[in-house]
């Protein structure tokens, strides 16, 4: 059965899910790319860099999981009712369109999910560059500070 969890914290951990299980060196090269400090403003000497926490789901039972998949899985309720906000900002996940671009001289990709079922604008799933944009993605959503279209309309993608 696929389980995902759901957090109350005010402010939760990047959660990436991972879709594909075909190349491990690929995987390690997308937790490599999150796992290097993002810097919230490169333009200032004041400003440090962050490294933010990720709760990685490795289990194969997500073994090519849909976007659609991860998000029943999220937003599923105990008693079958309506369904469940599910606390997180935003779900990225790697699937086998980044771990194809995973390659030792190209920056791997991420697809970024929108959990929210109520934002109507930008809830379309869409590819993100895993090195840093996760990091300003999450933080922005975490904190309310912008929503998952203003990142649907980025120029990265």
């Amino acid at each position: 059965m696929r389980v995902l969890p759901k957090t109350d914290a005010d402010y939760p951990p990047i959660l990436l899910v991972r879709t594909d299980y075909r190349d491990d060196g690929a995987w390690q090269r997308v937790l490599d790319a999150l796992d290097r400090p993002w810097v919230f403003d490169e333009r200032d000497a004041e400003n440090g860099s962050v490294k933010e926490e990720v709760l990685r789901v490795d289990d194969p039972v997500w073994a090519d999981a849909s976007p659609d998949d991860v998000l029943a899985a999220l937003t599923a309720s105990e008693d079958g009712a309506e369904p469940d906000e599910c606390g997180w900002p935003v779900v990225f996940l790697a699937d086998r369109a980044s771990m194809e671009g995973a390659g030792a001289d190209v920056e791997p990709t991420l697809l970024a999910v929108n959990p929210d079922p109520e934002e109507e604008d930008g809830t379309s799933p869409f590819r993100i560059p895993a090195l840093s944009v996760p990091h300003e993605m999450h933080c922005n959503l975490a904190i309310a500070n912008m929503d998952f279209s203003d990142f649907a309309d980025a120029p990265f993608q």
